[in-house]
């Protein structure tokens, strides 16, 4: 019982500050991960918007340098087309007058082959059809204020939604007025003529509309364009960053990387964004390289978590040497305790044959103050004899081995015997001794332990209700149970104290308990064999004159 209660104990001393130590630490780390992945994402997601502004920047740059490029045509589309062709990234140009007017061609100074499936005057009718309303144009100027995106997705009449898609179909953006690339305000006017660019999968037509509604085009070639828009990759004035920064399409095929790219950034990015338009076909990621956002809050908490898990596995070891010893020592005791015990019961035994032999010879012999004596000791032997059978009880309790066995008995004639056995030793110290026995025919119960409860019950009312100088013993039964009841007339037994005169060595009063003999162990051992027999033993709460115990036994026959 001992040894299971302390490995109880031994395990909500340990294990629960275990779990809660690993909890804490679990909860620690992931609080710490979440705190560290948000101040990365945020420093991520603003070194990408930097390098996309830097595109879009270059596009606007680039923009503003093909409109002064062709500013000599004096507002004919056919001769800003000609001047555009003999631009180094152009790889063809064309021009276009009126709603119906025929397409002029220039070839551009590089060769380039856009595939099958470009066909020119679909290109040019789509950018016309895009720009085709002049009074909408200065809708999309007067409503940007200085520091607005550059550019501006013309959504074609009859669309069905005007969400920008980022797919690989063909778009045209307009060249917003009132940017200035750096960012010096410029006083707002509108325009007389507008341009922008006409996106599709990874190809850019630049546009240039006149007031008069003739449209100048110009195929550049991807590849120049590109070199040209990368060569500035990383921002010029900011150092190469230590992960690795990419640029593709929005079909996966890689464009361009840059940065150090130190270890940890060849595994998969950690951030990405979609370039802003006109670039809206491509996408920026990023890779972190590991002592970018190294993990320092792990030391820490693995250490403070460490030294408490130490500190409990000491602690607990420490209590569970300390308690195996107290056990052992305790199972020592109890052992001794249980082989002098033993011991004593020949001796004992003896004792009491030989005071019985003497005690009847005495009587024989008329001899009535040696009888008075022998009856002392016959007395004094059997209290001593309850005693040891206590501490035997008590010793069989905790090793778990405490046992009955029950046979038929009639109950009235067991409580006879024992109050019979009681009532010289009670009448001589002047005890009144009523008894009332109304119990069962028979029923199926432990002689000895019965003989040992009652034994004990009334060695209380000796012991602690002396000044009543009354003890009522009784017994009653009904269909389902037979009782034994033992009451007194002395102080009683206080509320608070009703359960806790069951446990081991337990005293109500130190009052009491000065010069009374006896274990303390004796309402324990009487509860334990009452429950053996799947009954109880109880303090009753309402009896007011002293104190009454109730025996409840199974009526069993």
């Amino acid at each position: 019982m001992l040894q299971r209660r302390s490995t109880i104990l031994f395990i909500i001393l340990v294990v629960l500050p275990l779990a809660l130590l690993a909890w804490l630490g679990t909860y620690l780390i992931r609080d710490a991960e979440k705190r560290t992945d948000a101040s990365m994402q945020a420093i991520l997601a603003e070194r990408l918007s930097s390098a996309d502004h830097h595109l879009l920047h270059d596009m606007r740059q680039l923009t503003d340098r093909l409109d002064s490029w062709g500013a000599q045509s004096i507002g004919s589309a056919s001769l800003m087309s000609q001047r555009l062709a003999t631009h180094p990234w152009i790889a063809q140009t064309w021009s276009k007058t009126g709603e119906d007017g025929t397409i002029e061609s220039f070839a551009g100074k590089t060769a380039f082959q856009p595939g099958q499936g470009f066909n020119a005057a679909d290109r040019i009718q789509a950018i016309h059809d895009s720009t085709r309303n002049p009074d909408s144009m200065p809708e999309f100027v007067s409503t940007l204020d200085d520091g607005g995106p550059p550019f501006q997705r013309i959504f074609v009449p009859g669309a069905l939604s005007p969400a920008p898609q980022r797919s690989s179909q063909w778009m045209t953006y307009l060249k917003m007025y009132g940017y200035h690339i750096d960012d010096r305000p410029v006083q707002s006017e509108a325009p007389l003529t507008w341009s922008g660019w006409h996106v599709g999968d990874s190809m850019f037509i630049y546009w240039h509309r006149f007031a008069d509604g003739s449209l100048s085009c110009a195929l550049m070639h991807p590849q120049a364009l590109m070199n040209a828009l990368f060569q500035r990759l990383p921002q010029p004035g900011l150092a190469s960053p230590p992960g690795r920064m990419m640029l593709a399409t929005v079909k996966g095929i890689q464009l361009h990387q840059w940065g150090k790219k130190l270890a940890g950034s060849e595994g998969p990015s950690s951030a990405h964004r979609a370039c802003s338009e006109p670039l809206s076909q491509w996408e920026l990621a990023y890779a972190h390289a590991n002592e970018e956002f190294p993990k320092p809050y792990l030391f820490p908490i693995l250490l403070g978590v460490s030294s408490g898990i130490v500190l409990v596995f000491v602690v607990g070891w420490l209590y569970f040497h300390e308690s195996a010893s107290e056990m052992r020592v305790a199972q020592q005791r109890v052992t001794f305790v249980n082989q002098i015990s033993h011991e004593l019961k020949t001796p004992l035994t003896n004792i009491r044959l030989y005071a019985e032999m003497a005690s009847q010879r005495a009587e024989s012999q008329g001899d009535t103050i040696a009888k008075r004596q022998l009856g002392v000791v016959e007395a004094e032997t059997a209290r001593l004899d309850r005693l040891i059978q206590n501490v035997l009880n008590y010793a069989r309790q905790q090793r778990d081995k405490l046992t009955i066995q029950p046979k038929s008995l009639v109950l009235d004639d067991n409580v006879s015997r024992i109050a019979d056995f009681w009532k010289p030793l009670l009448e001589n110290k002047g005890f009144e001794i009523v008894t009332s026995l109304h119990g069962p025919a028979t029923i199926q119960a432990d002689p000895d332990a019965i003989e040992q409860i009652l034994g004990n019950l009334i060695s209380n009312v000796d012991k602690y209700a002396n000044t009543g100088k009354w003890i009522s013993i009784r017994t009653e039964h009904d269909e389902g149970s037979a009782r034994i009841i033992v009451e007194d007339r002395g102080p009683g037994i206080p509320a608070g104290k009703r359960r806790t005169v069951f446990e081991p060595f337990e005293r109500l009063r130190h009052d009491l308990a000065e010069g009374v003999s006896g274990t303390g162990i004796g309402l324990t051992i009487s509860r334990e064999l009452a429950q053996l027999h799947g009954g109880s033993l109880t303090v009753c709460p309402n009896y007011r004159d002293g104190a009454r115990f109730i025996l409840n036994l199974p009526n069993k026959s």
